[in-house]
């Protein structure tokens, strides 16, 4: 079942998604997500085999969407703990928090470029287009920006009317890949360097949330093209050759690639409940992570 999470005025679509919480200790997790176990988002880490559990957060507003530095060092997500959903950084521990956008609307759903110097965010944040005879002031639509982290520069990288979210950078920071509805249907949009987006999954069905591969070469995503939702790999620099990886009549979404491209992790409702899994890249040794009643969703890895 498709479902979409709210916080506080901003919506994210997501997909259905332990053992047990560490109690002591520093944190030794590298796969971070969002989970609903405490009664509220929360980001929390977990080793491969979900084992170590730790919340990073703990606090009583929401948490969620992390993800990490490419270094591994800091993890970046969206909180409303001072009211407007705004993107922050922390340490891998859980401290040295900062916030890093604070410009009106809602800051959402982090990725940081693998050259460490910006974060991508989704904002609706009212912005202006030049326009012939002067400038249109366009409010409360959802487009794709980025701020500088040295100098806190934010820019706007998308354009057009419909929603621009769930962005993942190409290996060399200079292409994004994301999911937009401005076509009144959702699709997976690649936007290149001084170059308007162009649609690469074109299809009825609802396609989300994709993932760029390691290396540049493959796109995962998540599509209910064969009535629920699988997760599919998409060759961008070959053939476009699309392979359904999940193959299961349960909803499975939200992949992320493992650093070395092998392994993706994943959400899935297929033993009853959202829970985190990994598997191969093609789709074998299907591993689940988590085992709660709670939503545990977003999981992302560490570089």
């Amino acid at each position: 079942m498709k479902k979409l999470q709210k916080a506080s005025g901003f919506l994210i679509l997501a997909v259905l998604g332990l053992t047990g919480c560490s109690a002591f200790g520093a944190p030794t997790g590298n796969i971070a997500f969002e989970t609903y176990r405490d009664g509220n988002a929360e980001v929390y880490l977990m080793d491969e085999s979900g084992e170590n559990l730790f919340n990073l957060t703990d606090h009583e507003a929401y948490d969620g969407t992390p993800d990490w530095s490419p270094d591994g060092s800091q993890i970046a997500f969206t909180s409303e703990r001072e009211g407007n959903p705004d993107i922050y950084i922390m340490d891998s521990k859980g401290g040295d928090l900062n916030r890093v956008t604070d410009g009106g609307g809602y800051n959402v759903v982090p990725a940081w470029s693998p050259d460490g110097s910006r974060i991508l965010f989704s904002s609706n944040r009212t912005y202006r287009r030049i326009m012939d005879g002067g400038q249109l002031e366009i409010p409360g639509n959802t487009k794709l920006w980025t701020v500088d982290l040295a100098s806190g520069e934010v820019e706007r990288i998308s354009s057009g009317f419909g929603l621009d979210i769930y962005g993942s950078w190409s290996p060399d920071s200079e292409s994004v890949v994301f999911m937009s509805a401005r076509d009144a249907d959702p699709e997976i949009y690649i936007k290149e360097p001084d170059r308007g987006a162009f649609n690469i999954t074109n299809h009825e069905a609802l396609d989300l949330n994709p993932s760029w591969s390691p290396d540049g070469t493959k796109v995962a995503f998540m599509s209910d093209r064969t009535g629920n939702m699988e997760i599919y790999i998409l060759d961008v620099a070959g053939d476009g050759e699309l392979i359904n990886i999940s193959n299961h009549d349960a909803n499975d979404g939200d992949p992320s690639w493992s650093p070395d491209g092998k392994k993706l992790v994943f959400t899935s409702d297929r033993d009853g409940n959202i829970e985190i899994y990994v598997m191969s890249a093609d789709g074998s040794g299907v591993v689940r992570l988590t085992n709660d009643p709670a939503d545990d969703i977003h999981p992302r890895w560490q570089p």
